[in-house]
């Protein structure tokens, strides 16, 4: 399993509950595909760095957006769980923009199965070493 973060930009004229449904629609996803959805974090409504735009205009006719509402889902899944999430967000009308990101943090570097990038392994190595060197 991989350790997936995907941010979302939605319109900031979404509805709570519009959101809600699509944030319990894709940890339905995750959860049933034997995933685990870690955290959902709600960064709040923010300037978007240009002008975005919706695929479709919403009741109000806009269609043009300065301003998102985003946030974060983390999740461990597996790559196909993950394409089929990125499906699920590319069909919602609310959502703006995506994307999916292979969360890594200090752990990861240790739990890597390469035995060269790892520190600890290295250095448990170096310790075997002069153990057979003092037999």
């Amino acid at each position: 399993m991989v350790f997936y973060e995907c941010v979302v930009t939605a319109r900031n004229t979404a509805h709570f509950n519009q959101l809600n449904d699509l944030v319990k629609k894709i940890s339905h996803k995750v959860v049933s595909s034997g995933g685990i959805v870690r955290s959902v974090q709600n960064h709040g409504i923010r300037d978007l760095p240009h002008r975005f735009k919706a695929k479709y205009a919403d009741r109000e006719g806009n269609r043009y957006y300065k301003k998102g509402r985003f946030f974060s889902i983390y999740y461990d899944s597996n790559p196909v769980t993950q394409k089929e999430v990125d499906g699920i967000l590319k069909m919602d009308e609310q959502v703006l923009r995506n994307t999916h990101l292979k969360a890594r943090n200090k752990l990861w570097y240790v739990n890597i199965t390469r035995e060269e990038k790892n520190p600890y392994i290295q250095k448990v190595k170096e310790m075997e070493k002069a153990e057979k060197g003092d037999l």
